[in-house]
C-alpha cells in the first residue's frame, strides 16, 4: 500500500512544481480551443469547478450527449472511484456506500436533486434532456451535506424554465426494440414568472437476457413514463422562488443477475424450508416449462430458464421540490424543501428453474424410523399393512420472492450565508428530515397447498414460507456552519462543524413456515399427509437487546410475530482545510473531513442482535488542480481513510434460520489516488481521461461465519476460535479488502469536431473504459469477485448551424463484452460446491436520436 501513496504524493508535488514553468510557457501561445468552464455548487455556492477545494467531477448535458452517458452506471465509468450496481441500486465512492437495502439501513453516498436530499437514485439517472448538470463529490461531505454523505454526495441540477419561449423534442430508436419520446415547452408567463412542462415515455420490448423455457426475455425490457412541471418567479427584486413537481412510473422485467453454476439437486438445499426444485430432475417423472435440465447460464451467462418472470413496478411516485431565496444586502436566506413518495413492487423466480411439479418418493418401509404422523410409523408401513391411506406427495416447488417498498419522506433545510465580496464567507443552517418506510419481503411457495394452510395454525393465504415486514419512522436533525477565510490573497482557510441526531422507531414482523423439514413429518415418511408447520415461535429471538422496545407477541389471526424497535444515534462531523491558489491556473488544497452515517436496525428478522452502531470516517485528502493555458487541465487527489464501525451485512444462522444481520467492522483503512485530465491540442480535438487507484484493508474484525464456506476450508479462509453451536467455523476478517473497492479503473474519451460551415458541425466521439477485478463481499473469495472487463463506445453528434436540429447516433459496448456490477456465492448441497451469481451489465446497444429545438 505504500507505493501507491508515494505515487499519489509525487503526482501532486509534480503538478505543484510544474506550475510556474507551464504558466510561463503558455502565456505567449496562440489561443486554441478553450477548456470547458463548468460552474458547480459543490459547497452551496456557485464556483468554477477548478477553483473548488473539493474532489468533484461534473457532467454537463452537452458532455453527456457527446460521451453517450445515459445513467449512473455510465457516470461511474468516467468518474474516479465511483461505482454503481444497477441490479441492487447501490452507489459506492472510494469503496464507501450502502451494503444492503434492509429497512433500518442508510445509504453511504447521499443523492440530491437540485440541492434537496433525495433518498432514491432515480433522479441521478434522468436523461440529459431534463438535467443541466450532475456533480459527483468524492469523500465525506459531513458539514454542508451531512446526512448519509460519509462516502460522498451526488447532486443533480435540473434544466430550468427559459426567459424566452422554447420547445424541444427528442425521438430515440434503438435495438432491442427500444423507442423513447421526450418533449418540453418552456417560457415566460409574465415579466417575473416562468414555467416549464416536460415529459418522456420509454419502451423496450426485448430484454438483454433470454429465457430458454419460453417465458419473456428480461433485463432492460419494459416501459417508463416521466412528467415534470416547474414554476420560477421573482416576486420582488430580492426574492426568488422555484417549484417543481414530478412523477415517474415504470413497469419492467428487470432481471439483473444470472448464475454461472450448477443447480442444487438436493431434495432440501442448504437453508431451504421447502423442497428444492432441481431435485425433480433426478426423478422418473416431473412437469416443467421448457426442456432445460441444467442451468443454461453455465454455457451462456445471458440465458436462463424459469417459469416465473422477474417483474417490477414503480407506482404513485410523486416528488415536490421548492427553493426560496431572499437576498438581503449582505446575506442570502435560503429555504430548500422536498417531498417524495413512491411504491415499488417487485416479484421474481427464486428457485431459478422452470420446474412446475414432481412426485416426492416415499421412504422404504421402516417402522423403527420414528415417523409419528397420525400416531403410526411411516407412510410406507401403512401402505403395506393397512391400505392406501397416503401416497407420494406432489411437490410444487416454484419458489418466488416478492419485495415491496412504500416510502415517503420530507426534507427541509434553512441556511443563511454571506453574499458580500469580502475575505470572509460563511454559512449556517438547520436541517430536518422525516421518512416513513414500510418494507415487505415475501419468500413464497404459493403453489403448494399445504404451505397456504399450515397444520394447527393461522391460515397463510399468500403462501409465504417466510414473511418479513417492517415499518420504521426516521427523524433526522442537524445544525451546521462553515467558514472560508482568505488569510492572504492566495491562501484560504476552511473550517466547519455539523451536529447530527438520528431517531428511528417502528416495528418488525416475521412468520416462518416449514414443509417437509421437521423430523416425524417428512415428505418421505408421511407423503401427501405431511403437513406444513408453523415454526415462527421457534424462529424468533425473545432476548432483550439494544434497540428492542418491546417483547415479542404473536398474532393468532395472522401468525405474525411482532416486536417494537427504537433508538437514536448522534455525532459531530466537520471539515478543516487549507487552499493555496498562487494564480488563476493553480489550486492546491489539503482537507481533513469527518463523515458520519447513522446506525440502524436489521428490521424484519426479529433477530438476537437487531441494532447496529453508527459509522465514522476520518478522511485526509491532498489535491491539485492545474490549468496549462487553454489546452490542458490536470487534477490529482490522494486520500487516506481511517474507518470505524463500517456496517457490513453478513448471513447468520439463528434458531435454524439464515438471517442477514449488520455487523460493525471494528477498524479498517483505505487509501487511493485519483487523476483526471482534459487536453484540447487543437480547436477541434479533445481528450478526456480519468483514473483511480483504491486500496483498503480490514485491520481488526473477528469472528464471523461465511455461510458460503461454513467450515472455513476455502483458500484464503482464516479460521479463528472454536466452532459455534451449529458447527460453523468463525473466521477473522483481518487483511480483507472492503467490499466494492475497485483496485484500478480508468476511462478515456477522444472527440473530434468537424466544422461543416452552413451545414452545421459534426462531433465524433469514442470511449474506452476498463475496470479491475473487484470483490463484492467482505470475505474476499473467488465467489464474491467479478472479473476485470472493458467497454468501447462510439457516438456521433450532428448539429445544424442554428442549433434547431440535432442527430445523434450511438453504439455502446460495440464488441459485446460482458460486464459485471457484482457477484455473490451460494453453497450447493448436491453436487457439493459453490455456485456464483453475477450482476450483469447490458450487451451491445445502438440507436439514433433525432432532436428538434425551437
Amino acid at each position: 500500500m505504500r507505493q501507491p501513496m508515494l505515487l499519489a504524493a509525487a503526482s501532486v508535488i509534480a503538478l505543484t512544481a510544474a506550475g510556474h514553468a507551464w504558466a510561463q510557457e503558455t502565456t505567449e501561445t496562440t489561443e486554441v480551443r478553450r477548456l470547458d468552464q463548468v460552474t458547480v455548487t459543490a459547497v452551496k455556492r456557485e464556483q468554477d469547478l477548478n477553483e473548488v477545494p473539493v474532489s468533484v467531477t461534473a457532467f454537463t448535458a452537452d458532455t453527456r450527449q457527446e460521451l453517450g452517458l445515459a445513467n449512473l452506471s455510465d457516470f461511474a465509468r468516467f468518474t474516479p472511484s465511483l461505482s454503481f450496481s444497477a441490479g441492487d441500486d447501490r452507489v459506492f465512492v472510494r469503496g464507501v456506500g450502502r451494503q444492503t437495502n434492509t429497512n433500518g439501513s442508510d445509504p453511504g453516498v447521499a443523492t440530491y436533486s437540485d440541492g434537496i436530499y433525495d433518498a432514491s437514485t432515480s433522479a441521478v439517472s434522468k436523461s440529459d434532456f431534463f438535467v443541466d448538470r450532475v456533480e459527483v463529490l468524492r469523500g465525506p461531505q459531513g458539514t454542508l451535506y451531512g446526512r448519509n454523505s460519509i462516502g460522498g454526495a451526488i447532486n443533480v441540477v435540473s434544466k430550468r424554465p427559459t426567459d424566452i419561449f422554447s420547445a424541444d423534442s427528442r425521438l430515440t430508436i434503438g435495438n432491442y426494440e427500444t423507442t423513447a419520446i421526450e418533449a418540453s415547452v418552456a417560457g415566460p408567463l409574465s415579466d417575473r414568472v416562468r414555467a416549464k412542462l416536460a415529459g418522456s415515455f420509454r419502451n423496450q420490448d426485448e430484454g438483454y437476457l433470454k429465457n430458454v423455457a419460453g417465458g419473456p426475455s428480461e433485463a432492460g425490457k419494459g416501459d417508463s413514463s416521466y412528467l415534470e412541471f416547474q414554476l420560477e418567479a421573482d416576486p420582488t427584486d430580492n426574492l426568488s422562488l422555484w417549484f417543481k413537481a414530478d412523477t415517474l412510473n415504470s413497469d419492467s422485467y428487470n432481471r439483473a443477475t444470472n448464475s454461472s453454476g450448477s443447480y442444487d439437486y438436493s431434495p432440501f438445499p442448504t437453508g431451504n424450508l421447502t423442497p428444492g426444485a432441481a431435485f425433480g430432475y433426478l426423478l422418473p417423472t416431473y412437469v416443467q416449462e421448457g426442456t432445460a435440465t441444467e442451468n443454461p447460464g453455465i454455457k451462456d451467462i445471458r440465458k436462463f430458464s424459469t417459469n416465473t418472470p422477474t417483474r417490477s413496478k414503480l407506482d404513485d411516485s410523486l416528488g415536490l421540490s421548492t427553493i426560496a431565496t431572499w437576498s438581503l444586502p449582505t446575506v442570502d436566506v435560503k429555504y430548500m424543501g422536498g417531498y417524495r413518495t413512491y411504491v415499488f413492487d417487485s416479484y421474481r423466480d427464486d428457485d431459478e428453474t422452470s420446474m412446475v411439479s414432481y412426485e416426492y418418493p416415499l421412504d422404504p418401509a421402516n417402522p423403527a424410523a420414528g415417523e409419528v404422523f397420525t400416531g403410526g410409523p411411516n407412510c410406507q408401513w401403512y401402505l403395506e399393512n393397512v391400505g392406501p391411506i397416503c401416497s407420494a406427495a406432489t411437490v410444487f416447488p416454484s419458489l418466488t420472492f416478492g419485495y415491496i417498498e412504500d416510502k415517503s419522506f420530507w426534507s427541509h433545510e434553512l441556511n443563511i450565508q454571506s453574499s458580500e465580496d469580502s475575505d470572509l464567507w460563511w454559512i449556517v443552517g438547520a436541517y430536518y428530515f422525516e421518512e416513513d418506510f414500510h418494507q415487505e419481503s415475501h419468500f413464497g411457495n404459493s403453489a403448494q397447498p399445504e404451505v397456504r394452510a399450515p397444520f394447527g395454525a393461522a391460515p397463510n393465504p399468500d403462501g409465504d414460507y417466510v414473511t418479513a415486514l417492517s415499518d420504521l419512522t426516521t427523524k433526522s436533525y442537524a445544525l451546521f456552519g462553515q467558514v472560508d477565510y482568505d488569510l492572504t490573497d492566495t491562501v484560504t482557510l476552511t473550517g466547519g462543524l455539523r451536529y447530527s441526531l438520528d431517531d428511528k422507531a417502528g416495528s418488525e414482523q416475521l412468520r416462518v413456515i416449514g414443509y417437509g423439514i421437521v423430523p416425524g413429518f417428512t415428505l418421505g415418511g408421511s407423503g401427501n399427509l405431511a403437513p406444513a408447520l408453523d415454526l415462527t415461535a421457534a424462529s424468533v429471538s425473545y432476548v432483550d437487546a439494544p434497540g428492542v422496545a418491546s417483547g415479542v407477541t404473536i398474532d393468532p389471526a395472522t401468525g405474525l410475530a411482532r416486536r417494537e424497535l427504537s433508538d437514536e444515534w448522534s455525532a459531530v462531523s466537520g471539515v478543516a482545510g487549507i487552499q493555496w491558489q498562487p494564480n488563476a491556473d493553480q489550486n492546491y488544497f489539503f482537507r481533513y473531513s469527518r463523515g458520519y452515517k447513522s446506525g440502524g436496525f436489521n428490521a424484519g428478522g426479529i433477530s438476537q442482535f437487531p441494532k447496529t452502531g453508527e459509522e465514522l470516517l476520518d478522511s485526509f485528502e491532498v489535491g491539485a488542480k492545474r490549468t496549462f493555458g487553454d489546452e490542458l487541465q490536470l487534477n490529482a487527489t490522494a486520500f487516506y481513510y481511517a474507518y470505524d464501525g463500517l456496517q457490513v451485512p453478513l448471513d447468520a444462522i439463528e434458531n435454524g434460520l439464515t438471517l442477514t444481520r449488520f455487523f460493525n467492522i471494528e477498524d479498517s483503512r483505505a487509501m487511493g489516488l485519483e487523476l483526471e485530465a482534459m487536453w484540447t491540442p487543437t480547436d477541434d480535438l479533445r481528450f478526456m481521461f480519468s483514473y483511480a487507484y483504491n486500496d483498503s484493508e480490514v485491520r481488526s474484525a473477528c469472528c464471523f461465519v461465511d455461510n458460503v464456506d461454513p467450515t472455513a476450508v476455502q483458500p484464503g479462509a482464516q479460521p479463528s476460535g472454536p466452532a459455534n453451536g451449529s458447527g460453523s467455523q468463525p473466521q477473522s476478517l483481518k487483511g480483507e479488502m472492503l467490499p466494492r473497492t475497485v483496485p484500478n479503473k480508468f476511462g478515456l474519451n477522444a472527440s473530434y469536431s468537424v466544422p461543416l460551415g452552413e451545414n452545421g458541425d459534426l462531433t465524433l466521439s469514442g470511449n474506452y473504459s476498463w475496470q479491475d477485478a473487484t470483490y463484492h463481499g467482505i470475505f474476499n473469495r473467488p465467489y464474491t469477485e467479478t472479473p476485470s472487463f472493458d467497454q468501447v463506445d462510439f457516438v456521433g453528434v450532428w448539429r445544424s448551424a442554428d442549433g434547431t436540429y440535432v442527430v445523434t447516433a450511438y453504439a455502446k459496448n460495440i464488441f459485446d463484452e460482458q460486464g459485471y456490477d457484482g457477484a455473490r456465492g451460494g453453497l450447493l448441497s448436491f453436487p457439493a460446491g459453490i455456485e456464483q451469481t453475477y450482476y450483469l451489465t447490458p450487451p451491445r446497444t445502438f440507436g439514433v436520436q433525432l432532436e428538434l429545438h425551437f
